[in-house]
């Protein structure tokens, strides 16, 4: 017979019956101490100086730490290029790794690794992005090949960088590549002016579209005279007269070097007299047939003046008018019957006072030295460059057809 002792009540556990064991806590995260001891341990190994560790077991523990990485959480990865930015021989496969990481860990590679080598850096710039190629560029030693790779980017935040990064070289191509780039990019003039690597050719096609400040250092930097030239040249003069100017190419070349710039043949048979009498005439209009007659008699072709005269700028006026000896009243009259602004000519902040300035502070060989430029270059084949892009095939086109391209190709 049972009793109420020997009785257990619904829902209530005997007194003697065992505790349940507590479940397994299957959600609580446990540290893998070994994992992060591993790849720390190895990255101190890769790290070591040459003289600790074999080349081979450095090798060996590079790859291993490669297979690690990959699955590691960034701050071990950071920890770790850190550590490999100071090595010089670094393994290459873990230092690319590493240096095409999220750009928290390639950082102090990047700016400061001191086991890239050329291949390494131009092989990141093709693989990275804008924050990667902005951190090579800071990078205090930069050859041509990294800094063409660099420029090819065509990101211009990057090419800034390159520019003002005293510490790097700048290739002849990567120079053409600024100066194409710069027609869309406001910041780039002023500064690939500033290099010292940009050779007159390119600065004097770069002034089309400087801002006043970069136009004034151009003509400052590359608008020189020609006395050497001139005086060396005497006989080279003498003997092509002689021939009558019979080869083209003389001519034109010699035509860039001469003292005299108006053409005196052009001022007997024109209606007008003197390039003063056709000016005279442009006050009561302008037109293509007047603009063709003025380039004659200041010795340069209509393609040139055409666009001197459409400069929005208008220094380039100021170096036409210095050039071909006018007086300052007489380019101030051309100004205003070509019905550009008025302004104040004795100030700088406006289009007219510009080309003034231009006009007051540049001597008259050096206006024609870089006028001449100008002539050479942008009528070099003029008819037919208009459909030619600036792209690779561009740079392999002779010097004034690739500027001529440059002025002429709106699509740059």
């Amino acid at each position: 017979m049972l009793t109420l002792g020997d009785m257990a009540l619904p829902n209530q556990p005997r007194p003697d019956a065992a505790e349940p064991p507590a479940p397994l806590e299957l959600s609580v995260p446990h540290a893998a101490q070994a994992r992060v001891a591993l790849v720390s341990r190895l990255c101190e190994i890769v790290s070591w100086p040459e003289s600790r560790l074999p080349a081979y077991e450095r090798q060996l523990a590079a790859d291993i730490l490669v297979g690690l990485l990959r699955t590691s959480n960034v701050e071990l990865r950071r920890r770790c290029a850190q550590g490999l930015a100071r090595v010089t021989d670094a393994p290459k496969a873990l230092l690319r790794y590493l240096a095409r990481d999220e750009i928290l860990v390639a950082l102090p590679l990047l700016e400061a690794g001191a086991g890239f080598d050329d291949s390494d850096l131009v092989a990141t710039v093709r693989a990275g992005v804008a924050a990667h190629w902005l951190a090579i560029a800071r990078r205090r030693h930069l050859t041509e090949s990294v800094t063409d790779a660099l420029i090819q980017t065509g990101d211009t935040p990057c090419i800034e960088a390159v520019l003002k990064n005293q510490g790097t070289r700048l290739s002849t191509q990567g120079v053409d590549l600024v100066v194409a780039r710069s027609r869309q990019a406001a910041s780039l003039p002023p500064l690939v002016v500033s290099r010292p690597e940009i050779r007159p050719t390119q600065a004097l096609v770069l002034f089309w579209w400087a801002n006043f400040e970069a136009r004034l250092q151009i003509l400052r930097r590359f608008a020189v005279d020609r006395n050497v030239l001139i005086q060396e040249l005497g006989d080279v003069f003498k003997l092509a007269a002689a021939e009558g100017w019979a080869d083209a190419d003389t001519r034109k070349t010699l035509q860039v070097i001469e003292r005299r710039q108006r053409n005196r043949a052009a001022a007997a048979q024109s209606p007008y007299g003197s390039l003063e009498g056709a000016l005279a005439a442009a006050e009561r209009g302008v037109d293509r047939t007047l603009i063709h007659e003025i380039a004659h008699l200041a010795g340069i072709k209509p393609t040139t003046a055409s666009q001197i005269f459409a400069d929005p700028g208008g220094e380039a006026i100021g170096v036409f008018c210095k050039a071909v000896g006018l007086k300052r009243p007489l380019m101030i009259a051309f100004w205003r019957a070509l019905r550009r602004p008025n302004g104040d000519p004795d100030v700088t902040n406006n289009p007219l006072g510009r080309a003034v300035y231009v006009f007051d502070t540049l001597a008259t060989a050096k206006a024609q030295t870089v006028l001449r430029y100008w002539n050479w270059s942008f009528t070099a084949d003029a008819a037919n460059i208009e459909r030619v892009s600036f792209d690779d095939n561009t740079l392999d086109l002779t010097l004034a057809r690739r500027n001529a391209a440059l002025l002429f190709n709106r699509n740059v």
